[in-house]
């Protein structure tokens, strides 16, 4: 069986906005980072893809997310 290994993650909670092409600003809440990642709780689904801006503690970053659930999703830092 293949072995998925992550980066080590960092236990955050930082609030940010994630913005997107296809949606209106979602405020969300930084869950877990790592070097490449992260993991958000957000308030409804979003849709997968690229396209996104993660705005927090007054840096933008251009993201692109992953995977997604009802209230989490998960991305890649692309800068």
């Amino acid at each position: 069986m293949t072995s998925l290994a992550h980066k080590p993650r960092i236990a955050v909670s930082e609030a940010a906005i994630l913005r997107g092409e296809r949606i209106e600003d979602v405020a969300c809440t930084i869950v877990d980072v790592s070097s490449d990642g992260f993991r958000l709780t957000v308030p409804r689904g979003v849709p997968c893809g690229g396209g996104y801006r993660l705005i927090y503690s007054g840096e933008e970053h251009e993201v692109v997310i992953r995977w997604a659930s009802v209230n989490e999703a998960g991305g890649q830092f692309l800068d």
